[in-house]
């Protein structure tokens, strides 16, 4: 039973939420199958087992659901399936009920088709208060107004005179303001995709769109503000200003934007701050650490509950680049709980090793990165790498090239990681190879070396192989 789909709609919900849901269940409006009730209370009670305890079989579990009746298997999966349907409506309720525009839209809607003259003066106003009231105004903010004047358009339009103004500007006007907010994000979106990869992309009217928005005023739509100026920083890196005033307009309107829709805005700027970073300009080191450390207080670097694991490892990364040892340690400490369940252990391990590797504790770090084999082939290669120079730093040879040995086995076996990455790090164990074999003076072997890294492309931790490089001489 636990493996069935009906038991894995269930086993991530809160107990708050299984509350909710059983309310849900027991609401004979929604449902009046008693067995699927009985059964969801079983399923609801194994839910709350320590350790889940032994598995129930389906025959037990049939004669708590039908006590009377022989097992029937066909009818015990129609039962689930109906369950199981159940709980999709009950998702699709609580969606409805978060969305207090969309409700009074439909509302708005029920009472023009049935007639309900009376409800309408109440009901326009409900829904023009629910509109006022919404917190958050992304595009789709403005789809639901447009959808909200629609309706006020219909349900007002047999009794208004012909000679006075009806509301259909503003149902223009909102739809408008979807419409060029929408698109201006999804084009973001396939700018941020083209940095990755040579793909082709057509959208209808875009260059028309964004002229059409910079030589008007839309001062008071955050969406569009916000996604055409990600835009610019997209159409033009060098120019830093409009990463400057990114930066103001998300301090200023993140708090409109739902979680989804946040997390891809602070992500533009960030990435813009990492592209400068990894580009050589050394200042947007601090500059990324510090932006960061704002959207850390605001709590922006979760989702859903969860912190985005690649952000966790680049602010360790960032952070020990800076020396700030004692801030890291801190942090890895204090937000590794948020982290997901299938990450954690091997994100605390890897980057308590980073921190004690920029510490010089060398012995440490290979003590941590022994207590786990990463099954992620990232965090694998990086633990490979990381070992690799504190058995260097360390002077144990036997223990490096019995390393590099096994990693380079490891990179022929893998089909997973890509040729390109495979041939970098196939590189770097060659030239630490060499380098281990140097002694100390050998100006002759250090220049060969150094040689052969500049015509290398190529090669993962270079920095550190020509900074031990330099001590060799």
């Amino acid at each position: 039973m636990r493996d069935s789909k009906l038991y894995k709609a269930l086993v991530d919900l809160s107990g708050h939420e299984l509350n909710r849901l059983h309310r849900f269940v027991n609401s004979p409006y929604f449902n009046r199958n008693q067995p699927a009730i009985r059964l969801f209370d079983w399923l609801r009670e194994d839910l709350r087992k320590p350790g889940q305890g032994a598995e129930t079989g389906k025959e037990t579990i049939w004669t708590i659901c039908y006590p009377d009746e022989a097992f029937d298997d066909g009818r015990f999966r129609k039962l689930q399936s109906d369950l199981l349907k159940l709980i999709e409506d009950f998702y699709a309720q609580e969606a409805f009920e978060a969305n207090p525009v969309h409700k009074a839209k439909y509302l708005l809607e029920s009472i023009y088709e049935k007639g309900l003259e009376r409800l309408k003066g109440g009901a326009l106003k409900t829904a023009l208060h629910l509109v006022e009231d919404q917190n958050l105004r992304p595009a789709s903010y403005y789809y639901f107004r447009y959808e909200i004047e629609q309706s006020i358009y219909e349900l007002n339009r047999l009794d208004q005179e012909r000679n006075t103004k009806s509301n259909i500007e503003l149902i223009a006007q909102n739809l408008d303001r979807f419409y060029l907010a929408e698109k201006l994000r999804y084009y973001c979106t396939i700018l941020n995709h083209q940095l990755l990869a040579a793909l082709d992309y057509k959208m209808l009217f875009i260059d028309e769109i964004i002229q059409h928005v910079e030589q008007n005023d839309y001062q008071d739509v955050a969406p569009i503000l916000v996604y055409h100026q990600i835009l610019l920083t997209y159409r033009y890196p060098d120019n830093e200003d409009h990463y400057e005033k990114l930066k103001s307009l998300i301090y200023e309107h993140i708090g409109i934007f739902p979680e989804s829709e946040a997390k891809e805005i602070i992500d533009a700027a960030l990435n813009y701050g990492i592209n400068k970073m990894n580009s050589g300009v050394t200042r947007y080191l601090r500059e990324v650490f510090e932006l960061y450390k704002v959207f850390l207080d605001k709590s922006l670097l979760q989702y859903r509950g969860v912190f985005d694991p690649f952000h966790f490892k680049n602010i360790v990364t960032i952070g020990l680049r800076l020396g700030e040892y004692d801030w890291v340690e801190k942090f890895i400490t204090s937000v590794a709980p948020a982290l997901a369940d299938n990450v954690r252990e091997n994100a605390i391990t890897f980057n308590l090793a980073q921190l004690n590797f920029y510490k010089r504790d060398y012995s440490k770090v290979i003590f941590l990165l022994s207590q786990v084999e990463y099954e992620d082939i990232t965090y694998n290669l990086n633990s490979k790498t990381l070992l690799m120079a504190s058995y260097f730093e360390l002077d144990e040879l036997d223990a490096l090239n019995s390393l590099l040995d096994t990693f380079r086995v490891y990179l022929n076996r893998n089909k997973k990681i890509p040729a390109t990455r495979r041939k970098h790090y196939l590189n770097t164990i060659s030239i630490v190879r060499k380098l281990a074999r140097i002694r100390p003076g050998e100006k002759k072997e250090i220049e060969k070396l150094h040689q052969e890294i500049e015509a290398t492309q190529g090669i993962v931790s270079k920095n550190w192989i020509l900074e031990k490089l330099d001590n060799l001489k």
